[in-house]
């Protein structure tokens, strides 16, 4: 997967956020042989190598640098080393097109190279290729007496039967599904590609499928990457795509058939056909005229800071704590945060729709410094808009862990409200770091929503809402 290792961990041990003998990093390298075709002396002026300087024949049988190594002989094979290659000194360089620009530890020796004839082979573990041609944290390991210097060429890493590089060119396997052009670049912001989303989505189906199984989900794609043309599909229309399920027209009247998106295939599948993110409904295919949760999304106007959405879902929050109902939040994974209120599914959409609308009405009365009722970026400069309109039948919200298709591909993270002060922004995390974050996340922050048992029936009773918001006392 073209990672730079992997961590083992003693079965018996605890998690320590330091450095243990129980938890190692153990780092991929690769290796091979290549001519040695100078070296450079040690800066103190002892009898020992500095460095060597390295090459490949090329497909023309001319020498090409490849970078140099600096370290992993002891003293004793230093003085060896360089005891054999001085008698192997030629005036010029055997190299054809000159060497390499010094890399970052030859820099402190640039100019002082000294080329021998090519004949002497050098084994060299390194941890990758650069772009341009040059072997990166190389590492001496012995010198090869069974291989002619003239037989030392450039070798390609063969991969296994196992899962495809993260960056691999063409096509490539992921959960059984063969993803095409996975080499395309669809952020040219990042450089991420299609394959980086597709292995994403594989990654944390376990995290996103409890959001998104047994739900309604539409699906935005992007056929040319956040920076093209993107559409909505919320209905089947022979979309193809494997594990992807066509609901029953039945189950919304007068429109064609809902999808649903319920398993790790079906997610890697959506990614492989240009589907960026993953938007549900707020009821389930069970019960599907009943919400069981309500969000607040917000939507900050131009000209409103950070701090000042932060401060807003904690107004948000206690107003909703004053009205008897609990509240869990996540990123939106583009400039806001959503809120998100589970409840018992008993409630139809109209009914639910119109007591965040009162919601809304009620702190953009209460705090029209910070809010605004209405929709519209002439509306809300300086302000927020608390999006209820999301709450009504058919409409949907960025499923949580799920990618935006935005600049920067940034993801929406469930969090606890203990972590608000903390973020960034509302794309704090992207889809390089979100599965890191997972990785090393004790605990899930959204554990008790799914038990929470809440309805508005009480909160509706409190008529027009005669509270108040106590906004200082909050930051």
């Amino acid at each position: 997967m073209n990672l730079e290792g992997v961590i083992a961990k003693r079965a018996d041990a605890p998690y320590a956020s330091r450095r243990t003998e129980t938890w190692l990093k153990l780092k991929c390298k690769q290796r091979q042989e290549f001519v040695v075709c100078g070296y450079t002396d040690r800066s103190d002026g002892s009898r020992q190598i500095g460095s060597l300087l390295l090459g490949v024949y090329g497909p023309e049988g001319k020498l090409i640098s490849v970078g140099s190594v600096g370290t992993g002989w002891s003293s004793e094979e230093a003085g060896d080393l360089k005891r054999k290659l001085v008698k192997l000194e030629v005036p010029k360089s055997p190299f054809a097109a000159g060497t390499a620009k010094p890399g970052r530890w030859s820099k402190r020796v640039a100019g002082s190279e000294r080329w021998v004839q090519p004949k002497v082979v050098a084994e060299v573990d390194f941890a990758e290729w650069t772009p341009d041609g040059q072997i990166r944290h190389a590492s001496y390991v012995a010198l090869r007496t069974d291989k002619p210097a003239r037989a030392i060429k450039r070798e390609t890493a063969k991969t296994t039967d196992g899962p495809a590089p993260l960056r691999s060119a063409g096509n490539a396997g992921v959960g059984g599904i063969k993803v095409t052009h996975g080499e395309r670049v669809i952020d040219p912001s990042t450089g991420l590609t299609k394959l980086d989303l597709v292995r994403y989505y594989e990654s944390v189906a376990d995290w996103i499928l409890p959001h998104i199984k047994g739900r309604p989900c539409s699906l935005v794609r992007g056929p040319e990457g956040v920076g093209g043309p993107q559409f909505f599909q919320k209905h089947g229309e022979k979309i193809g795509i494997p594990g992807i399920t066509e609901l029953p027209a039945s189950l919304w009247p007068g429109h064609d058939s809902l999808l649903e998106v319920g398993n790790a295939q079906a997610l890697a599948g959506a990614a492989q056909m240009n589907v960026i993110e993953l938007h549900t409904w707020n009821s389930t295919v069970k019960n599907i005229n009943a919400p069981d949760r309500m969000v607040f999304d917000l939507d900050p106007g131009e000209g409103t800071g950070w701090p000042q959405v932060q401060e807003a879902a904690m107004l948000v929050r206690a107003l909703l704590t004053q009205l008897g109902l609990e509240a869990w939040l996540k990123t939106s994974g583009g400039k806001g945060l959503h809120v998100v209120v589970p409840l018992t599914p008993r409630m139809d959409y109209d009914t639910v729709k119109d007591f965040s609308q009162a919601v809304v009405q009620h702190l953009a009365k209460a705090i029209p410094s910070r809010f605004v009722a209405r929709s519209g970026p002439a509306n809300r400069v300086g302000k927020l808009f608390v999006d209820y309109l999301r709450n009504g039948l058919g409409a949907t919200t960025a499923v949580a862990f799920s990618a935006r298709a935005r600049p920067g591909l940034g993801v929406s993270m469930p969090v606890s409200w203990e972590e608000l002060p903390k973020l960034k922004s509302g794309s704090h995390w992207s889809i390089p770091t979100a599965r890191e974050h997972l990785s090393f996340q004790s605990t899930d922050p959204w554990a008790s929503y799914w038990k929470k048992k809440q309805t508005l029936t009480a909160a509706m009773k409190m008529g027009s809402m005669p509270f108040r918001v106590e906004r200082d006392s909050l930051i």
